[in-house]
Protein backbone atom coordinates (compact mmCIF):
# COMPACT_ATOMS: atom_id res chain seq x y z
CA UNK A 1 0.00 0.00 0.00
CA UNK A 2 1.09 3.59 -0.69
CA UNK A 3 1.98 5.62 2.37
CA UNK A 4 1.96 9.79 2.00
CA UNK A 5 6.07 9.57 2.17
CA UNK A 6 5.65 6.98 -1.01
CA UNK A 7 4.26 9.96 -3.22
CA UNK A 8 6.41 12.94 -5.15
CA UNK A 9 4.49 15.26 -7.27
CA UNK A 10 6.72 17.40 -9.77
CA UNK A 11 4.87 20.77 -10.36
CA UNK A 12 5.92 23.23 -13.09
CA UNK A 13 7.19 26.96 -11.77
CA UNK A 14 4.97 27.99 -15.21
CA UNK A 15 1.90 26.62 -13.57
CA UNK A 16 2.31 27.60 -10.03
CA UNK A 17 2.79 31.11 -11.48
CA UNK A 18 -0.60 30.68 -13.59
CA UNK A 19 -2.43 29.51 -10.62
CA UNK A 20 -1.43 32.34 -8.57
CA UNK A 21 -2.06 35.16 -11.96
CA UNK A 22 -5.36 33.36 -11.84
CA UNK A 23 -5.75 34.00 -8.07
CA UNK A 24 -4.56 37.76 -8.83
CA UNK A 25 -7.48 38.24 -10.74
CA UNK A 26 -10.30 36.86 -9.09
CA UNK A 27 -9.24 38.77 -5.39
CA UNK A 28 -12.74 38.78 -4.28
CA UNK A 29 -14.28 35.47 -5.72
CA UNK A 30 -12.92 31.57 -5.60
CA UNK A 31 -11.73 30.14 -8.61
CA UNK A 32 -9.75 27.27 -10.32
CA UNK A 33 -9.26 24.61 -12.99
CA UNK A 34 -8.28 21.23 -14.19
CA UNK A 35 -5.03 19.52 -13.18
CA UNK A 36 -3.17 17.75 -16.13
CA UNK A 37 -0.02 15.80 -16.80
CA UNK A 38 1.22 12.44 -16.08
CA UNK A 39 1.96 9.93 -13.35
CA UNK A 40 4.00 6.89 -12.57
CA UNK A 41 3.09 3.96 -10.28
CA UNK A 42 6.11 1.66 -9.74
CA UNK A 43 6.73 -0.49 -6.89
CA UNK A 44 4.75 1.29 -4.17
CA UNK A 45 5.98 4.16 -5.01
CA UNK A 46 3.43 7.18 -6.77
CA UNK A 47 4.96 10.08 -9.29
CA UNK A 48 3.05 12.76 -10.55
CA UNK A 49 4.64 15.04 -13.30
CA UNK A 50 1.73 18.27 -13.78
CA UNK A 51 2.19 19.21 -17.88
CA UNK A 52 -0.85 21.61 -17.63
CA UNK A 53 -3.85 23.70 -16.69
CA UNK A 54 -7.11 24.26 -17.98
CA UNK A 55 -9.05 27.52 -17.21
CA UNK A 56 -12.45 27.27 -15.42
CA UNK A 57 -13.73 28.03 -18.30
CA UNK A 58 -16.37 31.19 -19.27
CA UNK A 59 -19.47 30.10 -18.22
CA UNK A 60 -17.78 28.89 -14.79
CA UNK A 61 -19.75 30.41 -11.38
CA UNK A 62 -17.44 32.25 -8.94
CA UNK A 63 -18.59 33.78 -5.58
CA UNK A 64 -16.87 34.44 -2.39
CA UNK A 65 -17.45 31.00 -1.26
CA UNK A 66 -18.30 29.16 -4.09
CA UNK A 67 -17.16 27.55 -7.49
CA UNK A 68 -18.23 25.86 -10.37
CA UNK A 69 -16.52 25.24 -13.24
CA UNK A 70 -17.62 25.11 -16.72
CA UNK A 71 -17.24 21.49 -17.79
CA UNK A 72 -18.14 21.42 -21.33
CA UNK A 73 -15.64 23.97 -22.17
CA UNK A 74 -12.81 21.76 -20.21
CA UNK A 75 -14.19 18.84 -21.79
CA UNK A 76 -13.54 20.41 -25.59
CA UNK A 77 -10.43 21.47 -24.63
CA UNK A 78 -9.01 18.38 -23.02
CA UNK A 79 -10.09 16.42 -25.95
CA UNK A 80 -7.80 18.96 -28.23
CA UNK A 81 -4.95 18.42 -25.85
CA UNK A 82 -5.79 15.16 -25.73
CA UNK A 83 -5.03 14.45 -29.74
CA UNK A 84 -1.80 15.99 -29.46
CA UNK A 85 -0.50 14.46 -25.99
CA UNK A 86 -2.30 10.88 -25.87
CA UNK A 87 -0.32 9.95 -22.59
CA UNK A 88 -1.89 13.00 -20.78
CA UNK A 89 -4.65 12.37 -18.25
CA UNK A 90 -6.58 14.68 -15.76
CA UNK A 91 -4.81 13.85 -12.53
CA UNK A 92 -7.22 16.80 -10.01
CA UNK A 93 -8.40 19.82 -10.25
CA UNK A 94 -7.16 23.51 -8.17
CA UNK A 95 -9.07 25.86 -6.69
CA UNK A 96 -8.37 28.58 -4.18
CA UNK A 97 -9.92 29.83 -0.79
CA UNK A 98 -7.72 32.81 -0.14
CA UNK A 99 -10.76 35.28 -0.84
CA UNK A 100 -12.66 33.74 2.43
CA UNK A 101 -9.89 32.34 4.84
CA UNK A 102 -10.94 28.80 5.28
CA UNK A 103 -7.40 27.08 5.51
CA UNK A 104 -8.09 23.27 4.48
CA UNK A 105 -10.79 21.76 1.75
CA UNK A 106 -14.57 22.09 2.70
CA UNK A 107 -17.05 19.64 3.35
CA UNK A 108 -18.53 20.10 -0.21
CA UNK A 109 -14.89 19.66 -2.08
CA UNK A 110 -14.37 16.29 -0.10
CA UNK A 111 -17.83 14.78 -0.97
CA UNK A 112 -16.92 15.96 -4.96
CA UNK A 113 -13.28 14.59 -5.06
CA UNK A 114 -14.08 11.11 -3.47
CA UNK A 115 -17.08 10.93 -5.81
CA UNK A 116 -15.31 11.93 -8.69
CA UNK A 117 -12.16 9.43 -7.68
CA UNK A 118 -14.76 6.23 -7.02
CA UNK A 119 -16.29 7.26 -10.45
CA UNK A 120 -16.02 4.53 -13.44
CA UNK A 121 -14.92 7.15 -15.80
CA UNK A 122 -12.05 9.14 -13.81
CA UNK A 123 -9.07 6.78 -15.56
CA UNK A 124 -6.51 7.33 -12.73
CA UNK A 125 -6.61 5.66 -9.21
CA UNK A 126 -6.24 8.91 -7.56
CA UNK A 127 -7.11 12.41 -7.42
CA UNK A 128 -4.76 15.25 -6.88
CA UNK A 129 -6.27 18.61 -5.20
CA UNK A 130 -4.35 21.35 -5.03
CA UNK A 131 -5.37 24.66 -2.29
CA UNK A 132 -4.53 28.19 -2.48
CA UNK A 133 -4.75 28.92 1.07
CA UNK A 134 -3.91 32.61 1.99
CA UNK A 135 -2.02 35.39 -0.06
CA UNK A 136 1.73 36.51 1.28
CA UNK A 137 3.53 39.44 1.01
CA UNK A 138 6.44 38.30 -1.07
CA UNK A 139 8.91 39.91 -3.48
CA UNK A 140 9.39 36.45 -5.00
CA UNK A 141 6.64 35.74 -7.77
CA UNK A 142 6.51 32.34 -6.58
CA UNK A 143 6.00 32.49 -3.14
CA UNK A 144 2.67 35.23 -3.66
CA UNK A 145 0.52 32.32 -2.12
CA UNK A 146 0.11 29.64 0.38
CA UNK A 147 -0.88 26.33 -1.15
CA UNK A 148 -1.26 23.18 0.37
CA UNK A 149 -1.50 19.34 -1.45
CA UNK A 150 -3.91 16.75 -1.39
CA UNK A 151 -4.47 13.25 -2.71
CA UNK A 152 -7.22 11.00 -2.48
CA UNK A 153 -7.59 7.53 -3.61
CA UNK A 154 -9.95 4.99 -4.81
CA UNK A 155 -11.62 3.16 -2.32
CA UNK A 156 -10.49 4.97 0.63
CA UNK A 157 -12.71 7.22 2.38
CA UNK A 158 -9.95 9.26 3.77
CA UNK A 159 -7.85 12.33 2.38
CA UNK A 160 -4.12 12.46 2.19
CA UNK A 161 -2.14 16.17 2.61
CA UNK A 162 1.66 15.94 1.04
CA UNK A 163 3.73 17.96 2.85
CA UNK A 164 5.70 20.33 0.53
CA UNK A 165 8.72 18.56 1.22
CA UNK A 166 7.54 15.93 -1.08
CA UNK A 167 6.52 18.71 -4.19
CA UNK A 168 9.31 19.32 -6.61
CA UNK A 169 9.16 22.61 -8.26
CA UNK A 170 10.73 21.89 -11.61
CA UNK A 171 11.26 24.18 -14.67
CA UNK A 172 9.22 22.36 -17.81
CA UNK A 173 7.02 23.65 -20.25
CA UNK A 174 3.42 23.27 -20.07
CA UNK A 175 1.21 22.25 -22.72
CA UNK A 176 -1.45 24.24 -22.10
CA UNK A 177 -2.18 27.13 -21.29
CA UNK A 178 -1.21 28.32 -24.64
CA UNK A 179 1.50 30.81 -24.26
CA UNK A 180 0.72 33.63 -26.89
CA UNK A 181 -1.13 31.27 -28.62
CA UNK A 182 -5.11 32.03 -29.54
CA UNK A 183 -6.52 30.97 -26.50
CA UNK A 184 -6.73 33.05 -23.50
CA UNK A 185 -6.64 30.90 -20.60
CA UNK A 186 -7.76 33.08 -18.09
CA UNK A 187 -10.36 36.14 -17.98
CA UNK A 188 -9.37 39.03 -16.19
CA UNK A 189 -12.25 40.06 -14.16
CA UNK A 190 -12.91 43.61 -12.57
CA UNK A 191 -10.83 44.35 -9.88
CA UNK A 192 -12.21 44.69 -6.49
CA UNK A 193 -10.60 45.35 -2.94
CA UNK A 194 -9.97 42.25 -0.95
CA UNK A 195 -12.02 42.37 2.78
CA UNK A 196 -10.37 42.26 5.70
CA UNK A 197 -9.68 38.20 7.40
CA UNK A 198 -13.32 38.80 9.39
CA UNK A 199 -15.11 39.16 6.78
CA UNK A 200 -13.84 36.20 4.85
CA UNK A 201 -14.61 34.29 8.25
CA UNK A 202 -18.16 35.40 8.10
CA UNK A 203 -18.67 34.30 4.93
CA UNK A 204 -17.61 31.25 5.34
CA UNK A 205 -19.88 30.61 8.44
CA UNK A 206 -22.73 32.42 5.98
CA UNK A 207 -21.91 29.63 3.37
CA UNK A 208 -22.30 26.86 5.78
CA UNK A 209 -25.40 28.13 7.44
CA UNK A 210 -27.18 28.96 4.29
CA UNK A 211 -26.70 26.22 2.19
CA UNK A 212 -27.73 23.77 5.64
CA UNK A 213 -30.80 26.21 5.67
CA UNK A 214 -31.32 27.69 2.68
CA UNK A 215 -30.20 26.01 -0.42
CA UNK A 216 -31.71 27.66 -3.20
CA UNK A 217 -30.43 30.88 -1.96
CA UNK A 218 -26.93 31.57 -3.65
CA UNK A 219 -23.87 34.20 -3.24
CA UNK A 220 -22.65 36.14 -6.23
CA UNK A 221 -20.55 38.58 -6.54
CA UNK A 222 -20.98 42.17 -9.00
CA UNK A 223 -18.95 44.72 -9.70
CA UNK A 224 -22.03 47.41 -8.76
CA UNK A 225 -22.93 45.27 -5.09
CA UNK A 226 -20.21 43.58 -4.56
CA UNK A 227 -20.84 40.19 -2.38
CA UNK A 228 -24.39 39.73 -1.85
CA UNK A 229 -26.68 36.26 -1.31
CA UNK A 230 -29.85 35.52 -3.66
CA UNK A 231 -32.53 33.27 -4.39
CA UNK A 232 -36.17 32.04 -2.67
CA UNK A 233 -36.92 30.90 0.54
CA UNK A 234 -39.75 28.78 1.67
CA UNK A 235 -42.23 30.17 4.19
CA UNK A 236 -44.50 28.13 6.58
CA UNK A 237 -47.43 28.73 4.49
CA UNK A 238 -45.74 26.70 2.16
CA UNK A 239 -45.61 30.03 -0.95
CA UNK A 240 -42.02 31.04 -1.66
CA UNK A 241 -40.74 34.69 -1.53
CA UNK A 242 -37.42 35.77 -3.82
CA UNK A 243 -34.53 37.47 -0.87
CA UNK A 244 -31.84 39.66 -1.93
CA UNK A 245 -29.17 39.75 1.56
CA UNK A 246 -26.36 42.35 0.29
CA UNK A 247 -23.32 43.14 2.05
CA UNK A 248 -21.41 46.82 2.92
CA UNK A 249 -17.93 46.45 3.61
CA UNK A 250 -17.14 50.37 3.16
CA UNK A 251 -16.60 50.78 7.23
CA UNK A 252 -14.14 49.02 9.40
CA UNK A 253 -17.43 46.93 10.98
CA UNK A 254 -19.27 45.07 8.22
CA UNK A 255 -23.28 45.29 7.58
CA UNK A 256 -26.12 43.53 6.01
CA UNK A 257 -29.24 44.69 4.43
CA UNK A 258 -31.78 42.46 3.35
CA UNK A 259 -34.32 42.96 0.24
CA UNK A 260 -37.50 41.16 -1.09
CA UNK A 261 -38.38 41.12 -4.56
CA UNK A 262 -42.05 41.97 -5.74
CA UNK A 263 -43.23 41.64 -2.56
CA UNK A 264 -47.07 41.89 -2.48
CA UNK A 265 -49.83 42.56 0.52
CA UNK A 266 -49.32 40.96 3.33
CA UNK A 267 -45.50 41.09 2.95
CA UNK A 268 -45.13 44.70 1.48
CA UNK A 269 -44.95 45.94 5.52
CA UNK A 270 -42.08 43.54 6.49
CA UNK A 271 -40.26 44.44 3.17
CA UNK A 272 -40.28 47.97 4.70
CA UNK A 273 -39.50 47.00 8.19
CA UNK A 274 -36.77 44.93 6.66
CA UNK A 275 -34.77 47.61 4.27
CA UNK A 276 -35.19 50.20 7.42
CA UNK A 277 -32.96 47.07 9.13
CA UNK A 278 -28.70 45.88 8.96
CA UNK A 279 -27.53 43.09 10.63
CA UNK A 280 -23.99 41.99 12.01
CA UNK A 281 -23.86 38.71 9.53
CA UNK A 282 -25.73 37.50 5.51
CA UNK A 283 -27.22 34.13 8.07
CA UNK A 284 -28.63 36.79 10.77
CA UNK A 285 -30.07 38.48 8.28
CA UNK A 286 -31.72 35.60 6.63
CA UNK A 287 -33.20 34.41 9.48
CA UNK A 288 -34.96 37.46 10.82
CA UNK A 289 -36.19 38.08 7.34
CA UNK A 290 -38.31 34.24 7.23
CA UNK A 291 -39.06 34.77 10.91
CA UNK A 292 -40.50 38.53 10.10
CA UNK A 293 -42.03 37.35 6.88
CA UNK A 294 -43.76 33.90 8.39
CA UNK A 295 -45.09 35.85 11.55
CA UNK A 296 -46.80 38.75 9.23
CA UNK A 297 -48.35 35.64 7.46
CA UNK A 298 -49.95 34.13 10.77
CA UNK A 299 -50.96 37.25 11.41
CA UNK A 300 -52.68 37.84 8.72
CA UNK A 301 -54.12 34.44 8.48
CA UNK A 302 -55.58 34.96 12.02
CA UNK A 303 -57.16 38.40 10.92
CA UNK A 304 -58.82 36.82 8.04
CA UNK A 305 -60.08 33.64 10.22
CA UNK A 306 -61.42 36.49 12.53
CA UNK A 307 -63.24 38.09 9.76
CA UNK A 308 -65.17 35.04 8.46
CA UNK A 309 -66.09 34.16 12.33
CA UNK A 310 -67.77 37.34 12.57
CA UNK A 311 -69.24 37.69 9.23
Amino acid sequence: MITIEDVRIRLPRAALATIFDECDCYDQDETGGRVLGTYQLDKGSLTLAVSGLIEAGPSAQRSAVSFFQDGTHQERVFRQIEREHPNIEHLGNWHTHHVNGLATLSGGDLATYHRIVNHPNHNVPFFYALLVVAKRRSSDPLERYTVKHFLFRRGDDREYQIPNKLVELVDAPLVWPQVGGAQKAMAVPPRMTTPPPGVQRERVFDRDVLGEFFPEVKPYTSPKLGVYWRGPIELANGSRTEIVVVEDTSSSTPSYSVLMRDASEPLAVVATQLAKQTFTSARVALLTAERSINRRLFEAGRRAKSRKWFS
